[in-house]
């Protein structure tokens, strides 16, 4: 140890005499090492750490191949079951120590209200052993039990987030009295700090409820007028599970001794199994991680790992220019080290010493970088995460800084080792053959940088072009001055007449509010992902003969297409006469038109879908995005919403003269002078609603380009360092090539070209290599192909840009050097 901490001080006074080549050695190691942690920060968020909860790799998502034919599903059809599929699960005692069933009350948030003020809010329903089951405690009050399940009690439990936001921290709120869809609830207690739920989406829940049986508390936004309820239908799938495996269970052993209890109670009051219909599957998926994120990140985020992992090997080779051409100048030192007795591993501890330093600055200046980083990288990606540093992040930054050390003693120590003694007492004699032999070292190193570095670029501008073409693609309407909302009906509203007459009603308020130019209803939101899809008959049979037509459609409104903006070649929009008359009226775009009716007038043709209701076409509209930019066009039609199944749940289009932001505090005003509890959920304008569709797009496009400036830097810093180095040790070679006739030009040529010739065989060098990693990125691009000409070719010249002009100032600096001081230099 006392060795040790010799080294260190020598190593201390060593970088402190050479401030230029200290300061930027640790940058370069602070932006290489900092970005690895704040991407790995963000993976570890959302891939990597397990739920808040004790033991928590015992805890699994229950899910399933399929169900029934018979049976109904409501919410991801993968991850729910029915409550006779719950109630036999919950008792298979040997596998599970407990099973615990949640559901969302809406697929996004609903209606809730303390005092006068309504908001919005996501809420489950979850089973009385949730809270006991996941090992949650409270924070203050009591969570649920058993009895509060079976005896369906108005009970709530605030989310520590929540109660934090909503009631800042107010410890007597429990006991009292909040509204959900205008359902009164107690809060009887606040969930423990850091636990948000367990979602598979990842977001965050606000509130916990008992599971419910009243029609106005159905789940998954599911109308009070809708024939399934909690108990009396039993091919009704909703439910999700999460279960606590026992100690010592295995996942393959407990699906095994689960499958048979699983499969009997699947067909529960819905039959026996069909002829040549399988029977469903049960399956597990963990719980660390967050399993939607995981689906729509994990490839993604293994990406961009790589480009960051790119970045810190451009940091390291950097710095291992530096150190080695550094070192060119203590080749003196290290033969007379060499010659008094040292061996490999004593050398190795003086130069390890040395990249220990460095590596610590840089860490520290890390550490701020990648706090930095972390929190931009989760806001950018629109996160609802912890992203803060946990005992991974803290074991993984060491765990960095231990490599890139290693790896720094090691690189020189094979030239600090291999030199003859007797170059201790002779420093000149091989000099030059000693400058050549590190200098080709030095040009095989800048290579590889440029070669990485054109991998880097060549990807960020593929992502670039991606984001570019998903902002600019053509929607088919006119997104611009829309602000879109959802509304749920009153729980008191009986039939569907009376929830049509109550958005019909408020659809009229809205049209009158000053600044409004139209409005409409919409079942689906545009941009949201949702959509309906069946099969379509056109005229009594399938227009594609044997094989099923399917059509996308949505309920909509009068006046849908005019407040959207979408063109009508054919026909007419639906007024207020087709939403009084039952007379089933439909609009279809034109690839229906193209596919379906082959050429002929769409006007006056009947199409069919689900429970046979006939609609007549009466226009023909534009082809137009629904569910996202990236969606392809398909046959689609709409049919006012009056003349299907009304929801409980309608979203608002409204188009208006200003910002229509500015709009939200009139129009909940006159939300609240219809229903107190009416609120509007989600308010957005439609423009950014369809940048949510491809916000991971625009996310990973910034991150990438990020990192590809970043790795231009630090390609450009560390040629910049190294030619400038090199220059300073060629000061007497530059003093004899200027007194035998050299000119300043020729002297400032001969730099450059050097730089240039090594930087054209990296550029040929990562060809190849970026045209791999284009093709690794093949299924996130949109409307550019991964061998893009254009990328290739500003990538190219960028980089030899950059590099020309790193060179530049070592080149201009050595032009200027006086011969006479040259040649005394040595």
């Amino acid at each position: 140890m006392a060795g040790l901490l010799h080294d260190l001080r020598y190593a201390l006074r060593l970088l402190s005499r050479s401030p230029g080549f200290t300061t930027v050695a640790v940058l370069i190691l602070a932006l290489g090492i900092g970005a690895n942690t704040a991407v790995f920060s963000v993976m570890n968020a959302a891939l990597l750490r397990y739920l808040p909860v004790p033991y928590p790799q015992q805890l699994v998502y229950l899910q399933k191949t399929s169900s029934p034919a018979a049976a109904t599903d409501t919410g991801n059809p993968h991850y729910t079951f029915s409550e006779a599929s719950f109630e036999q699960l919950r008792t298979q005692h040997q596998v599970f120590s407990d099973v615990i069933a949640f559901v969302p009350l809406a697929i996004g948030k609903v209606p809730v209200r303390f005092g006068r003020e309504p908001e919005e809010a996501s809420v489950d329903m979850v089973s009385g052993n949730f809270f006991t089951g996941l090992a949650v405690r409270s924070q203050r009050g009591e969570t649920f039990t058993l009895e509060d399940e079976t005896a369906r009690r108005p009970f709530a439990v605030l989310s520590y987030d929540y109660w934090t936001k909503r009631f800042g921290r107010d410890p007597s709120v429990i006991g009292q009295v909040i509204y959900i869809k205008s359902a009164p609830f107690t809060i009887t207690g606040i969930a423990t700090r850091h636990f948000v739920g367990v979602e598979p989406d990842g977001k965050p829940t606000d509130l916990w409820i008992p599971l419910q049986s009243s029609a106005e508390l159905k789940p998954w936004g599911r109308s009070p007028q809708d024939t399934e309820t909690l108990h009396a239908s039993p091919n009704w799938w909703f439910l999700m599970l999460i279960g606590r495996l026992q100690k010592g269970m295995t996942w393959q052993r407990a699906v095994n001794l689960l499958t048979p209890a699983f499969q009997r109670a699947a067909y529960q009051g819905v039959g026996q199994l069909p002829s040549g219909e399988r029977l469903p599957r049960l399956y597990f998926s963990a719980t660390g991680g967050i399993q939607k994120l995981r689906e729509n990140y994990e490839n993604p985020l293994t990406i961009l790992t790589g480009m960051v992992a790119l970045v810190l090997l451009i940091a390291c080779i950097n710095v291992a220019m530096l150190l080695i051409a550094r070192n060119a100048a203590r080749e003196r030192e290290f033969c007379l080290r060499v010659a008094l007795g040292a061996g490999r591993s004593r050398l190795f501890r003086r130069l390890l010493s040395e990249s220990l330093v460095l590596v610590a600055a840089g860490a520290f200046l890390a550490w701020l970088f990648a706090s930095w980083a972390t929190s931009a990288l989760a806001a950018w990606s629109g996160l609802s995460l912890d992203v803060a540093a946990d005992r991974t992040v803290l074991f993984f930054m060491p765990l960095i800084m231990l490599i890139v050390a290693l790896a720094l003693g090691l690189a020189p120590l094979r030239n600090a080792t291999r030199r003859p003694t007797a170059l201790a007492l002779n420093a000149s004699a091989n000099t030059l053959r000693l400058n050549k032999q590190k200098f080709r070292t030095g040009q095989a190193m800048v290579a590889w940088q440029v070669a990485l570095c054109l991998v880097l670029l060549t990807g960020a501008g593929l992502l670039l072009q991606t984001l570019h073409n998903l902002e600019n693609v053509n929607l088919g309407f006119d997104a611009s001055h829309l602000l879109v909302f959802d509304v749920a009906a009153p729980q008191t509203l009986g039939d569907k007449s009376e929830r049509s007459h109550f958005f019909e009603s408020l659809t009229d308020d809205l049209r009158a509010l000053p600044g409004v130019e139209s409005a409409t209803v919409m079942a689906n939101r545009i941009g949201s992902g949702w959509s309906n899809n069946a099969n379509v008959l056109v005229d009594g049979v399938s227009p594609l003969g044997n094989r099923g037509a399917i059509v996308r459609w949505n309920s909509v409104g009068p006046d849908f297409c005019h407040v959207l903006g979408i063109p009508m070649p054919l026909g007419r929009d639906f007024t207020d006469r087709d939403a009084a008359t039952q007379t089933g009226t439909a609009i279809i775009n034109e690839t229906f038109a193209q596919r379906y009716l082959l050429g002929r007038d769409p006007i006056g043709h009947q199409i069919t879908i689900a429970k046979g209701q006939l609609f007549t076409i009466i226009g023909v509209a534009a082809d137009s995005k629904y569910t996202g930019v990236r969606e392809r066009t398909v046959p689609m039609a709409y049919f006012p919403y009056t003349q299907t199944s009304v929801g409980g749940t309608m979203t608002f289009v409204l188009r208006t003269h200003t910002d229509p932001l500015g709009l939200l505090p009139e129009i909940r005003r006159a939300a609240v002078g219809v229903e107190p509890d009416l609120t509007l959920l989600q308010p957005m304008t439609q423009q950014a609603q369809i940048e949510q569709s491809f916000s991971k797009e625009r996310l990973f496009a910034h991150l990438a380009t990020f990192f590809g400036l970043l790795a231009i830097l630090l390609v450009a810093t560390g040629l910049y360092g190294t030619v400038s180095y090199r220059v300073t040790h060629r000061t007497a070679e530059i003093g004899v090539r200027m007194t035998l006739g050299a000119q300043r030009s020729q002297i400032s040529w001969m730099v450059l070209m050097e730089s240039l010739m090594i930087s054209l065989v990296g550029l040929f060098i990562g060809l190849p290599l970026a045209f791999g990693g284009a093709l690794m990125l093949r299924s996130k691009l949109f409307g550019v192909g991964p061998m893009d000409p254009i990328t290739f070719v500003s990538s190219f010249l960028g980089i030899a840009l950059v590099i020309l002009l790193a060179s530049y100032l070592p080149a201009r600096r050595a032009a200027k050097v006086d011969p006479m001081v040259a040649l005394r230099h040595e």
